[in-house]
């Protein structure tokens, strides 16, 4: 039998459970939170303890290279929880096929802008990705979703929020005019971690050592991905979270070489 983690204390908690033995808590169903785990690679997208539904998405893809994105709904949209999934599994998909992060981000752009008819408020989401492969990381943004470097030497935030405050200034959408994403190439001097997250995990803990002592008490990147998660429920979960923990080099290009 697969258990799962309890969202709240981290207790195993039977596939069937609806609610934790140990704390008590209902345990989340359906996109209420989504749990990847592909290769070295993994990933969680969990609702919080305040919003109704999770408005965030994630993808990751592996193969020749190592692939994820992270979109984060506009609450104040329509459809944001649509917009998120289909702007990441859109935006994969392109990466996955040999695509450029400018190719991933027009799909995707179009995809969600596609949603708008019948609408008051267009869906709209923010984006984030990341490419690895054995030499370099490849990051592409629009909104204020995040990517940090978390290496033994050196750890950084990687994009600069398009945001004013809390405000968008770019993001994926109808009303969105055209979308330019901002790129960023990374050559890594040694092996490490990429992490995307959305803001329901940044808003919390921000700081890229941190966010790398965290990693570094955890056996896995899936338990590092639900110990990050626990810990934003822990502070409040005032918004959807979502967190993905990439390897630097991933497995598929180390085997390979």
């Amino acid at each position: 039998m697969t258990t799962r983690d309890c969202a709240g204390c981290g207790e195993s908690v039977a596939p069937g459970d609806k609610f934790c033995e140990r704390c008590g808590l209902a345990q989340p169903a359906g996109r209420d939170r989504i749990e990847l785990n592909v290769g070295d690679a993994a990933g969680i997208s969990d609702r919080g303890r305040h919003h109704y539904r999770n408005e965030d998405a994630l993808a990751i893809r592996a193969g020749e290279r190592l692939i994820a994105v992270v979109c984060d709904g506009v609450s104040t949209s329509d459809r944001p929880d649509e917009a998120a999934r289909l702007a990441a599994d859109t935006a994969a998909d392109v990466l996955s096929g040999g695509g450029s992060t400018k190719d991933a981000v027009g799909a995707a752009a179009e995809a969600v802008a596609a949603l708008a008819p019948g609408t008051v408020e267009p869906p709209a989401c923010t984006y984030v990705s990341a490419v690895l492969t054995g030499d370099e990381v490849r990051i592409g943004w629009v909104g204020d979703s995040r990517a940090y470097w978390l290496g033994e030497t050196e750890c950084r935030l990687l994009t600069e929020d398009d945001a004013v405050g809390h405000v968008l200034t770019a993001w994926l959408g109808a009303d969105a005019g055209e979308v330019a994403p901002r790129e960023l190439t990374l050559t890594p001097a040694e092996p490490g971690t990429v992490l995307l997250c959305s803001d329901g995990l940044w808003n919390y803990l921000g700081e890229a050592r941190e966010l790398r002592d965290h990693l570094r008490t955890a056996p896995s990147p899936a338990a590092a991905a639900a110990g990050l998660v626990r810990y934003a429920n822990d502070q409040g979960g005032h918004d959807n979270i979502t967190v993905v923990l990439l390897p630097f080099p991933p497995a598929t290009t180390r085997s390979a070489s």
